[in-house]
């Protein structure tokens, strides 16, 4: 259930925040953060369930009362949506690295890397075009995210580092 309330609550705010009353950029920045989510939750919901449905606007399923009959998508088709959303989500990001832990552009587009890299082998057989964009994805994020690795691995693992170069998008 937390993964779809988390893509309930990226839709809430992604709409209401397009009427907001705030500067280009910070709507921009949340409106890219609601899409992130959005994305990483279907990402989740994918790779755990296959085929599920796809609520892209709840405002939409409320209102013409399907929301507890929405038909599954099939699982190609949901990766090709948690696609479309980091891309938009990619264009409202700003690139320039966050220091406190939010999401920017190239967050978004390590994790399009990893959703490129799992889709390549939904059918069975590996889609070479999809693990191509994986690496294309992946180096961009490496060459020009201008983050680092920690230098112990296991480091990652600690509370303390929680927040570190290395961590691009984590559940906290």
């Amino acid at each position: 259930y937390s993964l779809w309330s988390v893509i309930a609550h990226s839709s809430t705010v992604y709409e209401s925040l397009q009427n907001a009353k705030a500067s280009e950029a910070v709507k921009n920045q949340c409106m890219g953060e609601c899409l992130s989510w959005k994305a990483m939750a279907y990402f989740f919901l994918v790779r755990s369930f296959g085929d599920i449905p796809i609520i892209h606007s709840n405002s939409a399923s409320l209102a013409s009362g399907d929301y507890n009959t929405a038909k599954k998508v099939k699982k190609a088709d949901v990766y090709e949506y948690i696609i479309m959303t980091l891309e938009k989500a990619m264009e409202l990001l700003p690139k320039t690295k966050s220091t406190t832990g939010r999401i920017d552009y190239y967050c978004a587009e390590g994790l399009l890397a990893k959703v490129y890299l799992t889709k390549a082998g939904v059918t069975g057989t590996l889609n070479k075009e999809d693990l191509q964009k994986a690496v294309s994805y992946a180096k961009d994020v490496i060459n020009n995210s201008t983050r680092t690795l920690l230098p112990v691995y296991s480091d990652i693992f600690r509370g303390s580092n929680n927040n570190s170069d290395e961590s691009l998008f984590a559940w906290r």
